[in-house]
């Protein structure tokens, strides 16, 4: 059960004025410039809006606080909003006023009474991979003036980048039928993603080590590499240091830097010329491909006139002898070829930065420092495994790709029930609108993607599955028709599931502006049987609008006009007669 039991505005004089609201539909009448917009934003407010209204004319040097009186839950608070966002007040409705609270405090606060459940919000930020609260779904509960009509991404608020940029991760959490899959791949990947931070720190550590004992044993013009995997043969390079021997001196020949330079030089080469190789192949195979396909379709052209065989059969020979060159250079040039022409490179990177200390004279407290760093760092056990690293990154690649095909795919049940609902609810206004009657074929879509309502008509010669064709021609009140009906169908689908922290209301401002007298009674008549599938106790409406709630055919718990003898709009204390 939600209710909004009142607002209470207070001036800087102290005085008050109360508005009252009841269940169902609360209906406020106004001209122009009375104020219905900024009583539409102010509820908005009042739940939690970072609008700053200390600036607007409305309210500037009149309005000091208010406070909203709602039930959730059969529990009663009330909420005291003052023009400082940052000053903010909270209690339960039996509870004396504590001291003030800030902006976030306050949200805080109204989160935790629209959470239903603390595990489905967790579940919902596992999902989403944000921190989404009940103010994130205020984008279903404001249709304004500016967005009617609108049937592409046709929630209000979905014009907010606030908005906008979450909206597609919660379709994707709403419409998604494999949470529980998701949730435990989620976990295999936090799991997979510490062990590669572990493995990858023990690598950069094992490099650390290892270049800094190769520094050292260059020092010391020893011409042995430390690799992680001989350690008892540095171990005894460096016994014969210490003793004074001469360090066994390498078979090979040393080479000097222009040889060294000179080899490094070919093989960077060799590396770019297989790369471009590769890279050549890969267009070449799909410009082959291409062709083999348009082959394949002349050849079933002329299949019946063998007459022709002879413009298809050579093409095709030369095609298959191009798959066989393309095959012989894959085998040729492959991943290792090049990775042990890159090993080459590097060996012979290392070799060129050591004949840095070939021609540099070093003394003896030098050498000693050396080798007492090399013994401490080889007395460091480090394990790495770059095998296990690149399986495991592999291995999270594969997870991420599954998970985001997972996020991605659709209940399509729920779509059809979604989209069902819609159609009948428009529908439902056959008897009282010339535009609906005129649509008695039409089918309303919902379609994930673009958050799209597409309305169909139906074709007895379209053998598509459906027997639909797009409709695209309409006026801008039929729009606003189906636009209602989509706010309420999603509406009913959040407060049905019963999991979602969402503020049960649903704010309209001035939805008759698109309509003649004709067709404007579709509005009420789409709400009272929208209320056959809500209960007024879970879901309040309030509109805001300058024609008679009659006229709409609304049947209101509530009406009010805004301006009265007693004041000229929804602010009581400002008196102007008009705001320029």
């Amino acid at each position: 059960m939600f209710k909004i039991n009142s607002l209470v505005m207070v001036s800087y004089k102290n005085e008050i004025y109360t508005y009252t609201f009841g269940n169902g539909v609360n209906y406020f009448k106004g001209t122009n410039d009375s104020g219905k917009t900024e009583f539409y934003s102010f509820i908005d407010y009042m739940f939690g809006s970072s609008q700053r209204i200390n600036k607007i004319l409305w309210f500037k040097d009149t309005l000091k606080c208010a406070i909203l009186d709602f039930e959730h839950n059969s529990i009663s608070y009330e909420i005291k909003r003052t023009l400082d966002k940052e000053v903010n007040f909270f209690r339960y409705k039996d509870e004396e006023w504590s001291d003030p609270i800030n902006y976030n405090e306050y949200k805080d606060k109204l989160n935790s009474i629209f959470t239903i459940d603390v595990s489905l919000l967790k579940s919902l930020r596992d999902f989403t991979e944000e921190d989404l609260t009940y103010r994130t779904f205020t984008l279903f509960n404001f249709l304004g003036e500016r967005a009617l009509g609108v049937l592409n991404d046709f929630f209000d608020k979905g014009k907010d980048i606030k908005y906008s940029t979450k909206l597609p991760s919660i379709l994707n959490y709403i419409f998604n039928d494999n949470l529980e899959n998701i949730s435990n791949l989620k976990k295999q990947l936090a799991k997979l993603q510490g062990d590669v931070i572990k493995l990858e720190n023990s690598i950069n550590k094992f490099d650390f080590i290892k270049n800094n004992i190769n520094r050292n044993l260059q020092k010391l013009n020893i011409s042995v590499l430390y690799t992680g995997k001989n350690k008892s043969m540095v171990l005894e390079e460096i016994e014969s240091v210490k003793s004074l021997e001469e360090t066994k001196k390498n078979s090979k020949k040393v080479r000097t830097i222009s040889e060294l330079e000179t080899i490094y030089n070919n093989l960077n080469e060799q590396i770019k010329v297989y790369e471009n190789t590769i890279e050549d192949n890969k267009s070449f195979e799909i410009e082959n491909s291409n062709r083999k396909i348009l082959l394949d379709t002349f050849k079933e052209l002329i299949s019946d006139k063998q007459e022709y065989s002879y413009l298809v059969t050579p093409l095709m020979d030369i095609i298959d002898n191009l798959e066989k060159s393309i095959s012989f250079n894959k085998y040729i040039i492959n991943s290792s070829t090049i990775n042990e022409l890159k090993k080459q490179r590097d060996t012979v990177k290392s070799e060129i930065s050591a004949n840095d200390t070939r021609f540099t004279c070093y003394d003896i407290s030098e050498k000693s420092r050396s080798i007492a760093l090399i013994e401490e760092y080889l007395n460091i056990d480090i394990e790495y495994n770059t095998e296990e690293l690149e399986r495991k990154r592999q291995h999270i690649k594969q997870l991420k790709s599954e998970i985001k095909a997972l996020q991605n795919s659709d209940n399509d049940e729920k779509l059809t029930e979604l989209s069902d609902f819609i159609t009948n609810l428009y529908k439902s206004a056959y008897g009282v609108s010339d535009i609906i009657k005129s649509d008695e074929d039409i089918y309303i879509q919902y379609y994930k993607k673009g958050n799209l309502l597409q309305p169909k008509i139906r074709n007895s010669a379209n053998l598509t599955k459906d027997g639909y064709d797009n409709y695209y021609i309409g006026s801008m009140a039929r729009h606003t028709l189906i636009q209602l009906c989509g706010y309420l169908g999603f509406l009913h689908l959040l407060i049905k599931e019963n999991k979602y922290p969402l503020i049960p209301i649903l704010v309209i401002d001035h939805i008759s502006k698109p309509f003649d007298s004709g067709n404007r009674k579709a509005i009420g008549i789409i709400l009272q049987r929208f209320y056959e599938t809500v209960s007024v106790e879970d879901l309040q409406i309030f509109m805001f609008d300058d024609e008679n709630h009659e006229d709409l055919s609304i049947i209101p718990s509530h009406h009010e006009d805004l301006v009265t003898d007693n004041k000229s709009g929804f602010n009581p204390f400002f008196h102007e007669i008009k705001i320029n």
